[in-house]
């Protein structure tokens, strides 16, 4: 069922190095906006800035063959000039026009017997070592600029950046990856920008995401929807 709300190597060291952005830390960013979103079906809020040119918003869910253990729940922003598209595990397509889109992700159940500990720097880590290898080991990524983990608020992200230019289709494709732990498992965080235009929207697009990710804060609650 889908629910549409518009207003979407070779690096294979692990990271041990882990910087920390002060609970009470955030940057007043130039042209965003505070957006609040509500984590369906497992309770709680995310608040964080965003750029205004993000003036469209809709979530679903991501269906699969493999059932609930693969169902993700999605909310993405995206300026509106942009087509609104919603992968699925059963229809899915790469985009080969302009992508400029950030894009929540988690489980939409509660996992039985998780507990959110924030401080669990050794999970995270963990985390982060089998998502770069899946990412290197992906044919249509392969490769990884940077990452790192870094503590943001009162938890830990991992952050992974991959910053490509394609000479065959003159694109430039940039990603950050960031996922961090939060009440029923895990929950991603995720910048993309797919363009041929060199400007300096393309070319301060990884910093800027990683301001904004840095805003991130969270809320529990028990209620679920």
């Amino acid at each position: 069922m889908k629910n549409i709300l518009i207003s979407s190597l070779f690096l294979l060291a692990a990271c041990n190095y882990v910087a920390q952005v002060k609970p009470g830390q955030t940057e007043v960013l130039k042209d965003s906006k505070t957006k609040k979103i509500y984590l369906t079906g497992i309770g709680g809020s995310v608040t964080l800035s965003l750029p205004l040119r993000y003036d469209t918003t809709f979530t679903w869910i991501y269906y699969s063959d493999c059932g609930k253990a693969c169902e993700r729940r999605k909310y993405r922003f995206q300026p509106k000039a942009l087509p609104i598209y919603q992968e699925t595990g059963f229809h899915y397509k790469p985009l080969n026009d302009s992508i400029d889109q950030f894009t929540i992700v988690h489980s939409p159940y509660l996992i039985s017997g998780f507990i959110d500990n924030p401080n669990d720097k050794s999970f995270m880590m963990s985390f982060h070592d089998h998502k770069k290898w899946d990412i290197i080991h992906d044919p249509n990524l392969l490769q990884i600029n940077s990452d790192t983990i870094e503590k943001i608020g009162d938890r830990y992200f991992s952050i992974i950046v991959i910053d490509k230019y394609d000479t065959a289709t003159a694109e430039y494709s940039k990603e950050l990856l960031s996922t961090t732990t939060f009440k029923n498992g895990t929950i991603d965080f995720n910048f993309e920008l797919l363009t041929k235009q060199k400007d300096s929207l393309t070319e301060n697009f990884i910093e800027n995401a990683k301001s904004y990710l840095r805003t991130i804060r969270f809320e529990s609650s028990n209620k679920k929807d």
